[in-house]
């Protein structure tokens, strides 16, 4: 293989394995190196690399995958801190609705209650008018109870007040009976 080509080659293996490199630019620098070597062994390309050189691209490359797995560590940390946010704005969204309806609802209660004390304040008002009635007629039933009581006057029964009517003479404009009367 030819010494430039042979540069290009080794030169993007170095780009790919960088440990800055993005995964796109590693594998335009993978295709690149395709390209440019072809067929020929890696070990052909790099057989006048000397052993000090391997070992750093070796170590590059261990570097390289240490950083893609922290990157993706810190990124599934980052999705699952992202989802817990929005859980907890979902929830704080739903415990203000939540929030809004209870005091919804004490509204309505405070309402009911003030009208309530209003029906209450003016039943007991209207009870207490009566019940004042209600006393005075007992304390007056007790006072007439306390007060002797008459003998009754003595009427004759109606039967005997019929007779006497019947055994008086009838006058002479009253009609007789049996007569039918006339106006």
């Amino acid at each position: 293989m030819e010494r430039n080509r042979r540069e290009t080659a080794l030169r993007c293996l170095e780009i790919a394995v960088h440990p800055n490199t993005s995964d796109e630019e590693v594998l335009a620098a993978i295709r690149g190196f395709r390209r440019t070597a072809g067929r020929t062994p890696v070990a052909e390309i790099t057989g006048g690399v000397p052993e000090h050189l391997l070992a750093r691209l070796d170590q590059l490359n261990r570097a390289n995958l240490a950083l893609r797995r922290s990157i993706e560590e810190i990124e599934a940390d980052r999705l699952a801190a992202l989802r817990e946010r929005q859980e907890s704005e979902q929830r704080a969204q739903e415990i203000s609705e939540e929030l809004l309806a209870a005091e919804h609802r004490a509204e309505i209660a405070q309402r009911r209650l003030a009208e309530f004390q209003g029906a209450y304040g003016r039943i007991s008002g209207g009870l207490r008018g009566e019940n004042d009635d209600l006393r005075r007629a007992l304390d007056e039933a007790r006072r007439n109870m306390a007060q002797p009581i008459h003998e009754p006057v003595r009427v004759p029964p109606f039967q005997s007040a019929l007779n006497a009517a019947l055994q008086r003479p009838d006058p002479p404009h009253a009609p007789a009976f049996g007569q039918p009367w006339t106006a």
